[in-house]
């Protein structure tokens, strides 16, 4: 009895089929990775793929050889994958996952008996089941080491606390943006507990011929026992807080002809009585309280908290026309998405404006607005900052300058409103930029909130051509210093710098220091800076400067094209320019931290930040091949849809266009490996992490949009911010696998998830209602910019009644 039997004919047909694979997978692996070795990266492609092909040719010829041939390969993989990752879980996916699989072809009988060696082939087969059961084993250990669902703990009675109502009166909570409720019914122990409450349906679509894309992103007000909040299209509305059945809506008709996408982040409050600006002794009086808010179509509107009403005393039957000197423009260019802010007896706005899409787009200039009356009481011209007077019905607003599309924050004792400026336009290109741009573009502004006149101000990028706007709110709050606290303004935003300056005068309160950066090469280009400002004493959220080794994929084929465009693109640390060759910049456009901005718990002393870890590219181009690419500004003729936005910047009327976007592999996976969404908290007394977590899980995300099922935290990409509670908790939405969490504020620890109808693109808020019952709220819809946007659903969650 022979013990190499003759294989059979389909053994043979099965046998060469695989040895097809093998040979195309090698030949693949061979040409990228030689293209690799030629850009002076890792030389392991270019040999597997020749041990694949090696592989290949045994198996055609139906000699055994070719299993030992794969087992050393495979072994040689997992040796190599390790020290290169230092056992990263997901690092190691790419790496192994691929070639682990394919063993376990070799150990289907048709494959083993084409060998035609039946003892040779088993042996090579125990050896690859031994193989395979380590990496079993690894896996297993990454999914014990990393569970992604809550640690419950106990579900106890509600702890006794002060059941008396709580506000959120402001966007961030307070004037100065902290986002932290001091409720502290939810606590570790019961927020295990937590449920739906209630929700509310705001109905927001895209309408016919306006913006395609909508973003559900209000963080709402909570006055006295009512909840105020705007839809995509800035329709105000009012519920009950406690039940959140709707009081009263108000719908300003807004025109969205034209935008790119349709946003409103918030409104504002103000109490007229209680600044002395109603009629003596009539708080109750029409209009006394008022819901401000900025519209899509450049309306500033008054409204009556109580009854949803225009209040008539106010411009124009309740607006304020925010077009008037600002000159010609097309609609996408001039417009409002944030909350405004109110300081003193005015109310102060910014304005945003669709990036990137030509020379000269409208002015950025600030403008205070009296509460009562809605007359123009100042303004902050970067063109012309000495003069604060509104200027005539002819005049207009010199164009080109920086504006601010965040949130300002304001210390009513100081006098003082501080405001975000983003990158005058064209973002990617400085040469055709006037000199005020430059002054003013990214610079946090404290502006006199009687005058309008600059009290200080702080520049976070010097001559930016990467997008890096200031984002996110300016965060007020006491700083420890010694013994004692000194009154503090904190900016972290996209560039990921975490910037400590005394509020009072704008100078830094931990150092801050200019280091080398890499030069730009292109033609035109003759102001770039040659330094730039970090704060190297308090944590950064930018990153450490990438290396080959960290580029990602899903398999050995993609992660292998990530590390070519990697070491195809120039990158030579933070603040690399964009180039005619194309740069890598990182952070990448999005930050860092964006305008979700961070929460202050003020109780343990800590600094919550979510950031992101996108790389993205820039390559600029010439005029000429925008042209034939067909890269026209939005405007007549020109509608805005997501495919427009993604395929690259236009800078219409500049030197160059940009093409632009998040470096990403063929299949649709970050080339980055994760996390790619962080959680940190930042030790205030010591300015260390205290911990980091990533947020967001793998299971309903994948490659090309597919779930994985994986039960792994990944680390997802979230823009809106956090909150912190005085129950010790900090809640967080925005990833896109449409989930709200809460963590353990002190230790990190992920104690409750829900899932809610769409990606919480937005802020969370709490407050204890009539009922005394603390609530969490969050706006559920994502954002149409991000592709996420699915649904406008306002989500209530609080404890069970008892």
């Amino acid at each position: 009895m022979t013990d190499n039997p003759k294989p059979l004919a389909a053994d043979r047909v099965w046998g060469r089929i695989f040895s097809v694979i093998l040979a195309v997978c090698g030949a693949a692996l061979l040409l990228g990775g030689a293209q690799l070795l030629l850009l002076h990266g890792s030389a392991y492609y270019a040999l597997s793929g020749l041990a694949l092909l090696a592989t290949a040719f045994w198996l055609w010829r139906g000699n055994p050889n070719s299993i030992w041939v794969y087992l050393a390969l495979l072994a040689i993989t997992w040796i190599w994958a390790l020290w290169e990752t230092g056992g990263n879980g997901w690092a190691l996916v790419p790496r192994t996952a691929f070639l682990t699989g394919l063993a376990l072809v070799f150990l289907c009988p048709p494959i083993l008996r084409h060998t035609g060696h039946v003892r040779a082939a088993r042996n090579g087969g125990r050896a690859l089941i031994g193989v395979l059961a380590l990496a079993v084993v690894a896996i297993a250990a990454l999914l014990i080491a990393n569970p992604s669902g809550p640690v419950t703990g106990a579900r106890d009675q509600l702890a006794r606390f002060d059941a008396r109502p709580t506000e959120w009166q402001v966007w961030g909570n307070d004037a100065g943006g902290g986002r932290f409720a001091p409720s502290a019914q939810i606590t570790p122990a019961n927020v295990g507990n937590l449920a739906v409450a209630w929700t509310y349906e705001t109905g927001a679509a895209p309408r016919p011929g306006g913006a395609p894309a909508l973003a559900f992103e209000v963080t709402p007000l909570k006055i006295g026992d009512v909840l105020y909040g705007c839809t995509p299209h800035n329709v105000l509305y009012a519920l009950d807080a406690a039940t959140g059945k709707q009081i009263w809506r108000h719908d300003p008709q807004t025109d969205d002809q034209g935008l790119a996408f349709a946003n409103c982040r918030g409104v504002a409050y103000a109490n007229l009585a209680a600044r002395g600006m109603a009629p003596a002794g009539d708080p109750a009086a029409a209009c006394a309280e008022r819901i401000y808010t900025g519209t899509i179509d450049a309306r500033l509107l008054a409204i009556d908290a109580r009854t949803g009403a225009p209040c008539p005393g106010f411009g124009t039957n309740g607006a304020v026309d925010l077009r008037r000197n600002i000159g010609p423009h097309e609609r996408a260019y001039f417009y409002y998405t944030s909350a405004p802010t109110v300081s003193g007896n005015v109310i102060v706005l910014g304005s945003y404006g669709f990036d990137g899409q030509k020379l000269l787009q409208p002015s950025g200039v600030i403008r205070a607005y009296d509460l009562a009356t809605g007359r123009q009481a100042w303004d902050f011209d970067p063109a012309d900052p000495e003069r604060t007077a509104p200027l005539g019905d002819t005049e207009i607003y010199q164009p080109g300058t920086p504006n601010s599309w965040s949130i300002s924050s304001t210390d009513e004792a100081l006098g003082l409103v501080y405001v975000p400026l983003g990158v005058a336009t064209p973002d990617y290109y400085g040469g055709e930029r006037t000199p005020a741009a430059e002054k003013f573009s990214n610079a946090i502004m404290a502006l006199d909130n009687k005058t309008g006149a600059v009290r200080w101000m702080f520049q976070t990028v010097h001559h930016d051509v990467w997008d890096y706007d200031i984002a996110s709110q300016p965060v007020l709050t006491d700083f420890p210093v010694g013994n004692h606290t000194v009154p503090a303004l904190i900016s972290i935003s996209k560039t990921g710098d975490t910037f400590v300056l005394d509020r009072r005068t704008g100078k830094p309160i931990m150092p801050v220091v200019e280091k080398t950066v890499a030069r730009g090469d292109a033609p035109g280009e003759q102001r770039y800076s040659r330094t730039q400002p970090f704060s190297p004493d308090m944590p950064t959220f930018a990153g450490e400067r990438l290396q080959e080794k960290e580029m990602w994929g899903l398999t050995p084929f993609d992660q292998l094209w990530c590390r070519v465009a990697f070491k195809s693109l120039r990158y030579e640390g933070r603040y690399t320019p964009p180039s005619l060759q194309g740069s890598l910049q990182y952070p990448g456009f999005a930050g860092g931290v964006n305008w979700g901005g961070f929460s202050i718990d003020p109780v343990n002393h800590l600094l919550l930040v979510n950031s992101n870890r996108l790389p993205t590219k820039a390559r600029l181009i010439d005029r000429a091949e925008a042209d034939r690419r067909g890269m026209k500004p939005l405007g007549k003729g020109v509608k805005s849809s997501p495919e427009a936005v993604r395929a690259g910047v236009p800078q219409s009327g500049a030197r160059y266009a940009v093409l632009n976007g998040t470096l990403m592999s063929p299949l649709n996976v970050p080339c980055l490996q994760p996390p790619v969404g962080e959680l940190t908290a930042v030790d205030l007394v010591s300015h260390k992490v205290a911990w980091k977590r990533p947020i967001g899980g793998a299971e309903r995300m994948g490659p090309m949009g597919m779930a994985s099922h994986i039960p792994v935290p990944f680390g997802l990409p979230a823009v809106g911010g956090p909150m912190t509670t005085a129950g010790g908790l900090t809640f967080i939405a925005s990833t896109p696998d449409k989930r709200i969490r809460a963590f353990e504020t002190r230790t990190g620890k992920l104690l409750w998830q829900a899932d809610i109808p769409a990606n919480g693109n937005a802020n969370p808020m709490s407050y204890v209602a009539r009922d005394g019952r603390q609530y969490v709220i969050i706006a559920a819809g994502g954002s149409g910019a991000l592709a996420t946007n699915e649904k406008n659903i306002l989500v209530a969650f609080a404890l069970p009644k008892t």
